[in-house]
Formats: C-alpha cells, sequence, structure tokens
C-alpha cells in the first residue's frame, strides 16, 4: 500500500487546537498536546484506519492479514472521535464551510485564495455583518482586487423565505451562491457552487428557499430597483 499525502492544509488549520487547550483524559495522547501534535496523531489514525481496511480486503481474498493495524485503530478510537469532531466543528464555520468555493470566490473577487480564505473567516463574527436597507438581508463588503475596484463587491446574507424586489442590471452583475438557495423571477434556483451572471439590461427579482438561510457572494457593476421608493433608499445607502 502507498501512504497517503499528509492531510491538507485547510484540514490541519482547523484541527489545531486553541491557546492552553488540553486533550481529554483518556484519548492516550496525554494532555496538553499542541494542535500541530493532534494533526500528527490525525494522520496516523487515518493511516491506521487505511491499513486496517487494506488489511481486512486482504483477509476477504483469502490473503493472511496481520491485526494489530485494527488493533491500533481500535485503542486510539478516542482520539479518532475527538478529531473527528473537532474536524466536523470547523468544517461548519467559515471559512472551512465554504472550502469548496475558495477558488470560485477567488476568481470573482479577483484576489488570491489565500486572501479569499481570509475574507471568508471574518463571517464566523457577527459583529462584521451590516443592515442592508431591507428586512433580513445583511452583509459584509469585500475589498476586491483591481479587475472588480468599481464594482459593488460583497457576501450578502438573507433569512429563510426572503423577497427581493425587482430591479434592472445597468453593469454586469455576478453571483456565487455559498450555502442555500433561492429562485428568480424567471423560475430558475439557484444553489450552492453555482456561478451566475447577469448582462447589463436584464432584470428579475427572486425569493430565498423558505427552509434555510441563503449566503452568497457578488460583483455588482450597477443596479437599478424598477419601485421609485427603492430607487430612493438606494441612493440614500448609497447604492
Amino acid at each position: 500500500m502507498t501512504e497517503r499525502a499528509p492531510l491538507p492544509l485547510f484540514v490541519r488549520e482547523a484541527l489545531e487546537l486553541d491557546a492552553g487547550e488540553v486533550m481529554p483524559s483518556g484519548s492516550g495522547v496525554g494532555t496538553g498536546r499542541a494542535g500541530g501534535d493532534l494533526a500528527i496523531d490525525a494522520e496516523r489514525s487515518f493511516l491506521a484506519l487505511e491499513r486496517a481496511l487494506d488489511a481486512e480486503a486482504d483477509t476477504d481474498m483469502g490473503v493472511a492479514s496481520p491485526a494489530p493495524e485494527l488493533d491500533l485503530l481500535l485503542a486510539d478510537r478516542v482520539l479518532a472521535d475527538r478529531v473527528l469532531a473537532r474536524l466536523d466543528q470547523a468544517m461548519s464555520e467559515p471559512p472551512h464551510r465554504y472550502a469548496p468555493f475558495y477558488a470560485r470566490a477567488a476568481e470573482l473577487f479577483d484576489l488570491s485564495e489565500e486572501a479569499v480564505i481570509l475574507e471568508l473567516g471574518r463571517l464566523r463574527n457577527p459583529g462584521v455583518w451590516n443592515f442592508a436597507g431591507l428586512p433580513g438581508i445583511s452583509h459584509v463588503t469585500v475589498q476586491g482586487g483591481a479587475r472588480v475596484h468599481s464594482a459593488e463587491t460583497l457576501f450578502v446574507r438573507f433569512k429563510p423565505g426572503v423577497y427581493f424586489p425587482r430591479h434592472q442590471h445597468t453593469g454586469i452583475e455576478r453571483v456565487l451562491v455559498l450555502e442555500g438557495s433561492y429562485q428568480d423571477s424567471h423560475g430558475v434556483v439557484h444553489r450552492p457552487g453555482e456561478l451566475r451572471e447577469w448582462a447589463p439590461g436584464t432584470d428579475h427579482s427572486f425569493k430565498v428557499g423558505g427552509g434555510e438561510p441563503c449566503t452568497f457572494a457578488s460583483v455588482v457593476f450597477g443596479r437599478r430597483f424598477s419601485a421609485w421608493p427603492l430607487r430612493v433608499l438606494s441612493t440614500l445607502l448609497g447604492r
């Protein structure tokens, strides 16, 4: 069997312990372990699992296979549970929650992936979200690259069921859905990972699905609401 490559960087970061955090008693790895040690131990546990699965496959094929690899995995079960629980928690929060979309978000905002990860990491802090002027909608401003310097560059979050009024695109608008979904007035449902572009002169409204919030990254080069009160509000808000 070929030994697998080290855990990806974003997984290592997810497994890092906070300052002063200790491993629980009975973990088999002692206390006061550094985050890097936890990631190393995680690699050993996952390698043990891989070897155990290979050993089981060999046994099924009639090839004698030693049991120590499986014994090692079972001995480290507390550690494995600890690692998986921490990884699950980290992957449920920004920035790792949006890891599958790093490259597309970087292209959208004309930033490096490293810069996008930092921007996404800010979303963990509830204090960065600002009221967007319409009920149920908040946003975070993103400092995009040179290609989008004249556009409105934002992360936008909508509460479930929110309706966004009809508007016309006076410039290109590009939207990358990060989570949740919404359906536009043309009947198209937009889901996570989808990058949509609207040309100048097109118009639509949309409604967020009722089951969960919707978060997307957007670059808007110009937009005008169809209803004049919303045009006034948009002007007052500087958009």
